[in-house]
This record gives structure tokens, C-alpha cells and sequence, in this order.
């Protein structure tokens, strides 16, 4: 982890290092371990450290069950439905990019600028312009998911928000049920790809 993330280190007895920092956004404490395996807590701007900290003493019986189900390679989720093909970024982007020129053409749809990226939990966006950004690893994915990922960011293009309009959209573009597919994206989570 990032040291120069996180405003604030903390040693705590039992636990190790405890990673700190202030997000304006934040509602509320937020406690996660990270991939590596470390405390990260994002603390609401007010809050002091010490209630923070407080805070993660509280949860000092989840914290050791969390970071032993990790140590034993438990991640509690379910196993992928087929090992996905090996890629690098440089050779989803080769996938991605032209996959979604030709989608964007096949429906009359104008895009901006396409963005491969590797975010940590997206598979994709839609921002204004009509750029798209995609998740790399969207390319491991069975071609009929990786085109609904895809899509799904296309439809945004004339719909912002996830409302009924959109769906109906999405649909419409998809030639079948968005909803279902969706579904199906649930059992291939960007944790394990």
C-alpha cells in the first residue's frame, strides 16, 4: 500500500499497522482490508483519529477473521465458471478498442475517446463526450458478456442514469434481456479475473 495515500499510520497492538485517511465524501467510518492484506480506514472529515482508531478496536474479532480466511485463501467468493484466457492490458485494449468501435457503428451510436483502463471496481463509464472507458479485464470475459459490459456503457450515450428508459435501451441494443446478463456478470467478479 501507497504510504502517501493515507494521512495518518497508527501502530495498534495485535493488529500492526493501521492505515488512516480523511475523505470529505465519507459519511461514516469505512474499514476494509486491503488485497495486500493491510487496515485501511477512511475517516469523514471531523472525525478524529482516535475515534477511528476506536473504532477498529471494536472490530478487532472481524479484522483476525478476515485476515485469516485470506492467509488460508478463502476470499468468499465462488470459484469462476471456466479458467479465462491469460492477457495483458496492451492485449485486451487490442480486443477492446475495436470491439467497441464496431458496436458503437452497428447501432448508429457516436463515441469519443475509449479508455482501457484497470479499475478496481467498474467494468466501465460513460462520461460526458461520449468517452468510454472499459476494464481490461472485460476481454477475459465470455464474448457475450464482454459485449454487455460494453453495451451497457454505450447505452448511456442517450441514457445518464440506470432508469427504466436505460433498460428498456439497453434491451433494445442487446436484442435480449440486460437484466439476466447482468445477472450472469455477478459470477465473474473482477477480484478473480
Amino acid at each position: 500500500m501507497s504510504a502517501t495515500a493515507y494521512e495518518h499510520i497508527a501502530i495498534v497492538n495485535g493488529l500492526g499497522a493501521v492505515y488512516l485517511r480523511i475523505n470529505r465524501k465519507a459519511r461514516r467510518i469505512i474499514l476494509r482490508l486491503t488485497d495486500e492484506g493491510e487496515i485501511a480506514v477512511t475517516v469523514p472529515r471531523g472525525v478524529p483519529y482516535g475515534e477511528a482508531l476506536d473504532f477498529v478496536l471494536s472490530r478487532r474479532d472481524w479484522i483476525a477473521e478476515q485476515q485469516a480466511r485470506r492467509d488460508r485463501g478463502e476470499n468468499g467468493l465462488p470459484p469462476l465458471p471456466y479458467e479465462p484466457p491469460p492477457l495483458d492490458r496492451a492485449a485486451a485494449a487490442a480486443i477492446l478498442e475495436p470491439r467497441i468501435r464496431e458496436l458503437a457503428a452497428l447501432h448508429g451510436l457516436t463515441i469519443g475517446r475509449i479508455q482501457v483502463k484497470a479499475q478496481r471496481t467498474l467494468w466501465g463509464s460513460c462520461a460526458t463526450g461520449g468517452r468510454i472507458s472499459i476494464n481490461w479485464k472485460a476481454a477475459r470475459l465470455p464474448d457475450h458478456l464482454r459485449d454487455y459490459v460494453i453495451l451497457h456503457e454505450l447505452a448511456h450515450l442517450r441514457h445518464r442514469n440506470h432508469g427504466p428508459h436505460y433498460w428498456h435501451a439497453l434491451d433494445k441494443l442487446l436484442g435480449r434481456d440486460a437484466k439476466t446478463l447482468d445477472r450472469e456478470l455477478r459470477r465473474w467478479p473482477l477480484k478473480l479475473l
